[in-house]
């Protein structure tokens, strides 16, 4: 019998649904007491992340405009997948060029939702996607959502975009945050962008910025 390995990350997420079903249960005196199990430990955090030329070129070569939207939207907001894909135009203000990934009536998580401006160049392709829409949702196939993701669409992306490694949808954020701490931006701003904890940002990102500890290495000497 072949055993498939599981990734570190991939077993942190199967953890919490459990944990959470447990304690689901305790609440409802199915349990005398929630389990005690211990969780597996924290991967390393991912250091790949694209390039702003990269990110340029997989957005150039999306051939369809619902998949050419979603991209755009998650390379210039960082925003996650399903928040992307559940945004309807009511919430794209063009006249203050804010858009707002919080759903009315959706029980605020700890995956936040954030408000965020667009860039000149999101603007554009939202303008665009505006002017062709044939329903509520933003990112849509023949007038309705697209529920189940682009996992195959991204794929196809990535390959006519010749990147030579597998990014996924949620690399995007990644590679925001990325661009953000090497811009110097800071880190409450970032954010509130990325809708993330700003320890969480402190934590994975600053070691892209360059200048993080520089004045210490300059001023280092025996």
């Amino acid at each position: 019998m072949t055993q498939e390995l599981v990734s570190p990350g991939t077993l942190r997420r199967e953890f919490n649904v459990l944990r959470a079903a447990l304690r689901r249960a305790w609440k409802d005196e199915f349990l005398v007491r929630p389990p005690e199990i211990e969780p597996p430990r924290d991967s390393a955090p991912r250091d790949r992340f694209l390039t702003k030329a990269e990110a340029k070129k997989l957005l150039d070569v999306c051939e369809t405009p619902h998949v050419r939207t979603f991209m755009a939207i998650a390379i210039y907001t960082g925003a996650r997948k399903g928040s992307i894909l559940s945004l309807t135009w009511d919430r794209v203000n063009f006249q203050t060029g804010m858009i707002d990934f919080q759903e009315a009536g959706r029980a605020l998580t700890a995956k936040r939702r954030a408000v965020v401006p667009m860039t000149t160049a999101l603007r554009r392709e939202l303008e665009s996607a505006f002017k062709a829409r044939r329903g509520d949702f933003v990112v849509q196939w023949h007038g309705k959502p697209v529920p189940n993701g682009l996992r195959w669409s991204f794929g196809k992306a990535c390959e006519r975009a010749g990147l030579d490694w597998k990014p996924t949808p949620h690399h995007l954020k990644h590679s925001l945050a990325s661009w953000f701490a090497m811009d110097r931006i800071p880190i409450d701003q970032a954010a509130d962008w990325l809708a993330t904890d700003p320890v969480t940002l402190r934590r994975v990102y600053r070691k892209f910025d360059p200048s993080y500890l520089r004045s210490i290495a300059d001023g280092f000497e025996l």
